[in-house]
């Protein structure tokens, strides 16, 4: 019932794999994650658009090789123990979810529409070589037509669509793209709207609710997850 949003971001510094280490040191069998594309095509585990806030580096991912964002230093802006922690490719941190045995909540990230086709293409290509196990995956994104390519290219892996607003036009998004879970911001939650997701026959996920105080709260709404940077606090 919890997930670790980005590993596990307040721990260690996000999307990296001592963010994902810690995660399963805090007993969770889920992780959040971002992934989009390098300047030469590789997935690599990010949130942001540029490298400015989470690294030792300026400029935009899509901008920088791999081997570019291979030599910044990912975990100092954390805490100095983290000094020299590096931006993993998503094979690396597919290969550490496996090994920890955690399920993965794959959001791909989008900042450009542009970015949908390439990334998912890739995204969808590198699961297939890897023959990653279908059951430990989901993939998650605000992007309608990421979710729906994701649908066409590979229809038996889970897909999450991530909501920051709620009107009259969400549900009809989330149909169009087969979705199986709605990921839904927890400050705009309320009793109505998670009767309506439930009722529609989804998962229900908020993101991202640090006080544990209020899981309780969430899950008598009928949350069934809840995404956390926090999840040793769970």
């Amino acid at each position: 019932m919890i997930t670790g949003h980005r590993g596990a971001a307040a721990l260690a510094p996000e999307n990296t794999i001592a963010s994902i280490n810690k995660a399963a040191e805090a007993g969770v069998k889920w992780v959040e994650i971002d992934t989009q594309l390098s300047a030469d095509g590789i997935p690599v585990v990010i949130h942001d658009e540029t490298v400015n806030r989470c690294t030792d580096g300026k400029g935009r991912i899509a901008d920088l090789t791999l081997a570019q964002l291979k030599r910044l230093d990912a975990g100092s802006w954390f805490h100095p123990s983290y000094a020299n922690e590096r931006i993993p490719t998503l094979v690396e941190a597919l290969d550490a979810c496996l090994s920890l045995g955690l399920t993965l909540n794959l959001e791909l990230k989008v900042h450009h529409d542009e970015q949908i086709e390439p990334l998912v293409n890739s995204v969808v290509a590198l699961i297939r070589e890897k023959g990653y196990p279908i059951d430990k995956l989901l993939f998650s994104s605000f992007q309608k037509k990421a979710l729906e390519l994701c649908q066409q290219l590979m229809p038996e892996v889970r897909r999450g669509f991530i909501c920051e607003v709620w009107n009259n036009f969400s549900l009809p998004s989330i149909q169009a793209c087969q979705a199986y879970s709605v990921h839904i911001d927890h400050h705009i939650l309320t009793p109505a709207i998670a009767r309506n997701i439930k009722n529609a026959g989804y998962v229900l996920k908020i993101w991202t609710l640090n006080n544990a105080d209020k899981a309780q709260y969430f899950f008598d709404m009928g949350v069934d997850s809840i995404i956390t940077d926090a999840p040793d606090k769970f």
